[in-house]
């Protein structure tokens, strides 16, 4: 009679029960590996110091548009944003493109545009493409943005509508209309420096469009802007502030200087020539 080499005591039977063991051992070890392999790359999608606004697919549904910011809800005022585009079939990332952007505000009657700023390059840097959006209004229940892409990739044309979910109101407000004592032009100047201020000398930068028409806001380049910050709870100002000077395509940029924390009122004044557009507007700052 020939032994069950697989009863218990055996040889053989000590030998399948190391090779289920075995085999369970790399099952286990596969599966942890796939799933931190899946976490790895869901991490890698996304920039840490960036927040994902909203995506949407274009319209001839090839590619995936996705909108990002360094702030987890735009706002009223100068917006930062990064675009990535993937390609849906293949999901590889494309790294050049022309993009335009066309922001749109759907309000209850009308609709209008906002200042904007294209990429500049069509190659993008780590893999988003930088513009921004000067949100002249915030959302609301009844009217909101949305965010046209228009694409040009290897000279096929296409389009993403992306939906913004909510501009928000900031209590103190990154964003002035000003309207000109000259001669009745709308101006919006929006803060885009110091967005984290401190004590000491800060970078300071403004940008300047003006209202041509409802679909079109350009950068007012022929301006000087001089600034005189005031803590009116203290009521003195602050010595060593250089006046923004324009640096191209409608940016101010100088430097303020906050002597101690709280609350700073930054006046400033607008000069067209030798004529004064505005000199009673300010923004707060508060840290």
């Amino acid at each position: 009679m020939i032994p069950d080499r697989s009863e218990p005591g055996s040889s053989d039977h000590y030998g399948i029960i190391k090779m289920k063991k075995n085999a369970f051992l790399f099952l286990a070890i596969s599966i942890l590996f796939f799933v931190s392999c899946e976490k790895n790359d869901d991490m890698g999608d996304q920039d840490p110091g960036l927040y994902k606004i909203t995506s949407a697919i274009s319209e001839d549904g090839i590619y995936k548009v996705e909108l990002y910011s360094m702030n987890d809800t735009l706002f009223e005022g100068y917006n930062k944003l990064f675009l990535s585009v993937v390609e849906v079939e293949t999901k590889n990332l494309i790294s050049e493109a022309e993009l335009g952007l066309r922001p749109m505000m759907h309000m209850v009657d009308k609709i209008h545009s906002a200042p904007y700023e294209n990429p500049e390059s069509t190659a993008s840097s780590d893999g988003y493409f930088e513009g921004a959006v000067v949100f002249i209004m915030p959302s609301n229940p009844d009217e909101g943005w949305v965010l046209n892409v228009d694409m040009n990739i290897s000279g096929t044309e296409t389009v993403t509508e992306l939906e913004i979910p909510w501009v928000k109101y900031l209590e103190e407000p990154r964003k002035v209309k000003v309207t000109s004592d000259i001669d009745g032009t709308i101006y919006f100047v929006s803060r885009v420096e110091p967005s984290d201020p401190v004590v000491g000398i800060n970078p300071c930068e403004f940008t300047i469009h003006y209202k041509e028409s409802m679909m079109s806001f350009p950068a007012a380049t022929d301006l000087t802007m001089t600034i005189e910050p005031e803590m009116p709870s203290m009521e003195h100002g602050s010595p060593n502030n250089e006046d923004p000077e324009h640096t191209g395509k409608g940016h101010y940029t100088g430097k303020v200087n906050f002597t101690m924390t709280g609350w700073w009122r930054v006046h400033f004044t607008l000069k067209k020539g030798d004529k004064i557009v505005s000199d009673d507007h300010y923004m707060d700052i508060t840290f």
